[in-house]
């Protein structure tokens, strides 16, 4: 019979080394069930959020409110920048692409950005690219009423578990 006392350097190591392995694999399977599954397939929005009224910070915080995205679908915003005219009154959201269905089609991610932000569908602009070097989806230009809409997204971020 093997006593405690009695197992030395190696047994000491090879009873620790159990017993972490046991952990790990205990802590796997009670954390397997907080695991989130998408109830679709995960895609991604390339989005280019525009100051289009002057006020400092506002593509900023705009960027930061409609962060990480919604259900299946993440917000890659790659660029946050200065409009060229800063007289813009409403938020406006571009689509960048345009549908697969033909020309004067709006894409789906124009679409759920959009209602994201409660922007009536009938608003989304449709300006595609000559050559969308930095493969843009939407452009969002936060417009003077940004701060309705970054208080908006805010707030149902809060109310979401």
């Amino acid at each position: 019979m093997v006593t405690l006392s009695g197992l030395g350097f190696s047994g000491w190591a090879v009873v620790i080394l159990s017993l972490a392995i046991l952990t790990f694999f205990g802590s796997m399977l009670a954390n397997f069930k907080k695991a989130y599954r998408s109830e679709g397939p995960l895609s991604t929005v390339t989005l280019q959020i525009l100051n289009g009224c002057g006020q400092r910070g506002a593509a900023e915080s705009l960027a930061n409110a409609l962060l990480p995205g919604d259900g299946s679908l993440m917000y890659d915003v790659i660029e946050k920048a200065d409009a060229k005219l800063k007289a813009f009154d409403k938020t406006v959201v571009v689509d960048r692409r345009g549908g697969n269905m033909g020309e004067g089609v709006l894409s789906g991610k124009s679409r759920r950005i959009a209602k994201r932000l409660g922007i009536c569908e009938d608003d989304i602009i449709l300006l595609k690219f000559e050559d969308n070097i930095l493969d843009i989806d939407v452009t969002v230009i936060a417009g003077s009423d940004y701060a309705s809409y970054v208080e908006k997204l805010n707030k149902a971020k809060e109310e979401s578990p």
